[in-house]
Formats: structure tokens, C-alpha cells, sequence
């Protein structure tokens, strides 16, 4: 029979078969790993203002939309040793990009009495898992997308992992201008992973707003137990990780010193008891990992109805 399909509706096909058979392999992986799938709520509290999320009118009280799972994770933790979810997120970021969505969908897991190596150790599993499944199950739709199938096979465990000192004293060497505590840009990140052949780890930034909810590295305190998942070829980053502050106390004194009003936190405090479950977590952007595994251009082509700053009517 003759395919009378257009190449543009033959190849979002494909997208859409490798993005479903990514979440099948990335089930599979948690399921045989002993991580249960769990859902935090899509409407979440509202006190003091939330950067980049998104306001709404929850009856005559005001709420957001979920930007993750925390600090939901907090509760699940209580019942579960280790958990995971695949759930839309929104962001509230007017910006327009190759690589930015207003909603998205994560994969997102924790563990509990996980360190920062061991929770990178699991994401670099799952990753390395998912790769090898689509070599075997999807390796027509990746020809078609113009994506060798060998490639993605190569990918193995360990990934390489720098750390945040180590990337910017490599970066000053190639003469970026960048100093020591800025942020990498998309931009710098990009140019970085042109330099890899598969996806890589830069850990232990500093602190920051993104960075606020982790610990801080014992040895220097000026760290945080953090790390971001970057893809090669110029994709950038495509997920991020990092130890949870589980003592309500040591938070309250980050905010004191960050001037954070307690009220204004107070429902992500409230599930924060002392005696919190110390864990882990990462959270993984399916669209940019969909992106990075089909050799896309645009994120908008890595789900059915891009919602972007632009465009409303997805």
C-alpha cells in the first residue's frame, strides 16, 4: 500500500511514537527499580508571590499552577522509599525560544537517604535505559528523523561529571567571558556540550533562587549539593538534581538570610516537619529530552499543541 501521508505528517508521527515509547521505557525503568508512580496536585496554594508560575482565581482565592512535584514529594516520602511522576508543569517565563515551553511535561523522581552521586547514579541509569530501548523499539522512527540509532546506543553509564568550578575554569580557557557565582547561560551551555558526545553532569552550583531548596555542600558552604543533566550536541540542559533540605530549621535560616518572609513559604514549611525524610530528587524535561533524542530544531515539534509565551491557542 502507498503512503500518502506528507513527510510533515509522517515525520510528527514518528516524534510522537518516540515520545510515547520514551515514557513506556522510562516506566518500565522505575517500575523495575522499585519506584512508585505517584500525582501531586495541578492547582497548587497561593501565599506571597511564586516566581515563574502562573496565577489563577481558585474560586474568591488566589492559587498557581504546579510548577513540580515538591514540596508534595515531602508527603509521598513519608509512605514510599522512592517515587516518580510524569505530570504536565507551567512556567511563567515571557521568553522566546528554541527551547522553552510555558507547559511542559517532567519526569520527576525522589528517594529517600539518596545522596547527590547516588540520585545522578539512578538518573544516568534511567537515561542510559531509555536510550538502548529506542535503539531497539524505535530505530525506523529515529532513521526517519535523521537520527542514527548507534548513537543513542553509545550512550553508557558513567556520563562524565564536572563540577560548577571545574566548568568555569574550562570555560575562561576557551575565553568566555564569565566569572566565578554567574549563572550559565542556555547560550554558554550549548557551546559547551558541542564538545560532548553524550549527555554529561556540571554539579555543585552555587546558591541561587534555583538552587535555594538544596543543601549546601559541608565542605563549601557556598555550593549546593546540585547538578544539571546537559545534552551534546548543542541542546543544553535537558534536566536537573540535587539533595533536599529536610531540617525546617536550617531552611528558616536560609530565608533569614536570603530575606524571605516565613509567610510567604509557609505552605511549602508546612510539609517540612523536623523530622523529614532527608532525599533526593531530579526532574527531567521530557519535551528537551525528545528534542536532544529526535535532533529537532524546535521544541515545539516534540509535543502535539506547544504552549509557548507566543502563543496561547495550542
Amino acid at each position: 500500500m502507498v503512503n500518502r501521508e506528507s513527510p510533515k505528517t509522517q515525520k510528527n508521527r514518528a516524534i510522537l511514537q518516540i515520545r510515547a515509547k520514551t515514557l513506556g521505557a522510562a516506566r518500565t525503568w522505575f517500575n523495575q527499580n522499585d519506584f512508585t508512580e505517584v500525582q501531586g496536585p495541578t492547582i497548587i496554594p497561593a501565599v506571597g508571590d511564586r516566581p515563574n508560575c502562573f496565577p489563577i482565581k481558585y474560586f474568591n482565592k488566589k492559587a498557581y499552577l504546579s510548577g513540580g512535584l515538591q514540596p508534595y514529594s515531602y508527603a509521598f516520602l513519608k509512605i514510599f522509599e522512592k517515587i516518580y511522576t510524569i505530570a504536565p508543569t507551567f512556567r511563567a517565563e515571557k521568553l522566546k525560544t528554541k527551547r522553552h515551553l510555558t507547559e511542559y511535561w517532567r519526569i520527576e523522581a525522589a528517594a529517600s537517604n539518596f545522596t547527590l552521586d547516588q540520585i545522578m547514579d539512578a538518573q544516568e541509569n534511567l537515561l542510559t535505559h531509555i536510550c538502548q530501548r529506542l535503539t531497539e523499539n524505535a530505530a525506523s522512527e529515529l532513521k526517519q528523523l535523521n537520527r542514527s540509532p548507534e548513537t543513542l546506543n553509545s550512550v553508557t553509564t558513567p556520563l562524565t561529571r564536572l563540577t560548577y568550578d571545574q566548568t568555569i575554569e574550562i570555560l575562561q580557557k576557551q575565553g568566555q567571558n564569565i566569572q566565578w557565582g554567574e549563572q550559565l547561560t542556555p547560550e554558554i551551555e550549548n557551546k559547551l556540550s558541542l564538545q560532548f558526545k553524550q549527555p554529561f553532569f556540571i554539579t555543585q552550583f552555587p546558591l541561587n533562587f534555583e538552587t535555594f531548596f538544596h543543601k549546601s555542600n559541608p565542605k563549601k558552604p557556598e555550593l549546593t549539593l546540585t547538578a544539571d543533566l546537559i545534552a551534546p550536541e548543542g541542546y543544553g540542559e535537558i534536566a536537573s538534581s540535587g539533595e533536599m533540605i529536610t531540617n525546617k530549621k536550617i531552611l528558616q535560616r536560609k530565608m533569614v538570610q536570603a530575606k524571605i518572609d516565613f509567610k510567604d513559604q509557609e505552605w511549602y514549611l508546612a510539609f517540612i516537619k523536623q523530622d523529614s525524610n532527608p532525599h533526593s530528587a531530579f526532574a527531567i524535561g521530557l519535551e528537551r529530552l525528545i528534542q536532544w533524542i529526535c535532533k529537532l530544531e524546535n521544541i515545539n515539534q516534540a509535543i502535539a499543541f506547544p504552549r509557548t509565551y507566543t502563543n496561547n491557542y495550542p
